[in-house]
């Protein structure tokens, strides 16, 4: 894409750089394709609590569903995508199902058994709703009908079951258990019956997800205490061809496929090995055939996750006004635009770069400046903007003549330019 031209402006103080940029919030998907895949659900703390939100595929538009003094997580849409079922009050025995419409409204109490309640999974029907709860101090499967009748446990032997995930055509549903000694991915008859063993042992694979065409389960391996990092598989639901999908220094956890069963949504948090511990979590989508990764979310201090895509295509939000019509897809991946610079450098008094950018749509926005070696000098922006054109300002103080570096990033993607005297 060709750079925008460049304007220069002086003032008394200096000379002013501009550099106007267009910041392209590409994805893994392009814009037209993220809206025909369906709204993805999250979890994030953005404000200050624990809360449910939705966005779209491509991370726009992200809406609140909850805000109430309890942690609200693990959400998991109805296969019509008009209703979502959650966990309200934290993974304690205060958490409990709930279930709401799409747009938050009507949520209404499912569970009232003061156990710890959580990974809901709905059957293909919307009928009934599978899920992992802690009674006994076991984790067990139990499922029940949709309105929270009729409860039936599934899992009875002493080690731990947990992650259900009902199989799109109904007849089973994959779970995680130790029952073998290490983590694995388990499947079962919708009764509880004929229970399957599909990853090995030592793999430590948990957190299983069908995909669209009933033919395969996604799953994260590495799940244990001293485990490290996970990285993302798949494997056929009878136990053949394990394919990895990704192979990072990063940890990587998901369930959830796009409709179009080429995508899959989860978790995504760098290791910090010499803290020996994961940093922040943000909402990112694996390309299942290349591994390539796109974060949606990526607001500083903030945490993100435990994202789950709906599968029935229905919109549940309204699109924002940057949305209005046809979108040009764009390529995936990061755009380094390079700015040129011809502007005149002021000895005495400094400068100002003017640093100019359009978003495309609303989003958290970070512009940061280094220096040379890479170290951040300035972070003239860290707040959440709406789309349009934004300008900001770096001022450097006078003296040697000096490059910096500044990078912008919204939604996971970024761009970069330089401040060259």
């Amino acid at each position: 894409m060709p750079l925008p031209p460049k304007r220069v402006r002086r003032d008394p103080t200096g000379v002013r750089f501009a550099f106007v940029l267009t910041l392209l919030l590409s994805t893994a998907l392009p814009a037209h394709a993220a809206k025909n895949l369906g709204p993805i659900s999250f979890v994030s703390n953005r404000g200050g609590q624990w809360d449910l939100w939705v966005m779209q595929a491509d991370g726009s538009n992200p809406v609140n569903l909850t805000n109430d003094k309890a942690d609200d997580d693990f959400a998991e849409w109805s296969p019509d995508g008009r209703r979502i079922v959650w966990t309200k009050g934290g993974r304690g025995p205060e958490g409990e199902l709930w279930v709401m419409n799409a747009d938050g409204s009507g949520k209404h109490q499912l569970t009232f058994d003061t156990f710890s309640d959580f990974n809901a999974t709905w059957s293909p029907d919307g009928s009934q709703i599978a899920w992992r709860s802690l009674r006994d101090n076991n984790r067990d499967i139990y499922v029940m009908n949709a309105d929270g009748t009729n409860v039936r446990q599934l899992t009875t032997d002493p080690a731990s079951d947990f992650a259900a995930d009902w199989s799109p055509d109904g007849t089973r549903i994959a779970y995680t258990s130790l029952k073998s000694g290490f983590y694995a991915v388990w499947t079962m008859a919708p009764d509880g019956s004929d229970q399957r063993q599909v990853t090995p042992d030592g793999f430590n694979g948990a957190l299983p997800g069908w995909s669209p065409d009933n033919k395969r389960i996604l799953f994260a391996d590495g799940f244990c205490d001293t485990c490290g990092e996970s990285d993302l598989f798949y494997i056929n639901a009878d136990g053949t061809d394990l394919i990895r999908i990704t192979d990072t220094p990063e940890n990587e956890l998901a369930k959830s496929w796009s409709r179009d069963g080429k995508s899959v949504v989860g978790d995504f948090a760098k290791l910090v090995p010499s803290e020996k511990h994961l940093a922040k979590g943000d909402v990112a989508v694996w390309d299942v055939a290349t591994g390539a990764v796109t974060k949606l979310t990526d607001s500083n201090g903030i945490e993100e996750g435990h994202a789950d895509w709906s599968q029935s295509g229905r919109p549940a939000l309204a699109p924002s006004a940057g949305d209005a019509g046809s979108a040009e897809a764009t390529a995936p991946g990061t755009l380094d635009l390079q700015p040129r610079d011809t502007a005149a450098w002021s000895r005495v008094g400094g400068g100002v770069a003017n640093i100019e950018y359009d978003l495309p749509r609303a989003g958290r926005v970070r512009v940061r400046v280094f220096d040379v070696a890479g170290r951040e000098v300035a972070r003239p922006v860290d707040e959440w903007q709406p789309a349009g054109r934004h300008t900001t300002l770096f001022a450097f103080g006078a003296g040697p003549r000096q490059v910096y570096l500044y990078r912008v990033e919204c939604g996971g993607r970024t761009t970069s330019g330089k401040i060259s005297p």
